[in-house]
């Protein structure tokens, strides 16, 4: 998780935004990261017993920005704060440079950021987007791990 955080410390789309591990405060500007769990997507084991697993870790991003009724000006330039983070994440991940989080095989590793949305406008004035974030990864369990 504090790898993730790390990373996305440094998306110019998220330049300005106090990002946290948890939810996301009222307050525009505002921004909360949390695990939604793994997935183990293949297991498998050789006959010395070590476990190779690759693995799916699921995040979601909740941006709270600044979203004044009928103001479709703010409306568009949020919408093109999701998709510039997105697109930065498929950059850097391209670049090599997104975080690992197994232990083997880093080459096979992705990290994405997908299905960006808005959740909910509330009447103050602010709206809470939501964004995906999917990392793939493989875990290499030894006997001496166990």
């Amino acid at each position: 998780m504090q790898k993730l955080y790390a990373f996305l410390a440094r998306a110019p789309a998220l330049q300005g935004l106090t990002v946290q591990v948890g939810d996301v405060g009222p307050a525009p500007g505002t921004a909360g990261l949390w695990a939604g769990g793994i997935t183990v997507l293949d297991r498998r084991q050789n006959l010395l017993g070590t476990v190779r697993q690759r693995c799916r870790a699921e995040f979601t991003l909740r941006l709270c920005l600044p979203l004044p009724p009928g103001d479709s000006a703010t409306a568009a330039e949020n919408a093109a704060h999701l998709l510039a983070l997105q697109t930065w994440v498929a950059a850097e991940c391209a670049a090599g440079r997104a975080p690992v989080f197994g232990n083997a095989d880093p080459a096979r590793e992705t990290l994405r950021a997908e299905q960006g949305k808005l959740e909910r406008a509330e009447a103050g004035g602010t709206a809470v987007y939501t964004l995906r974030l999917q990392a793939e990864y493989t875990q290499l369990y030894t006997e001496e791990m166990q």
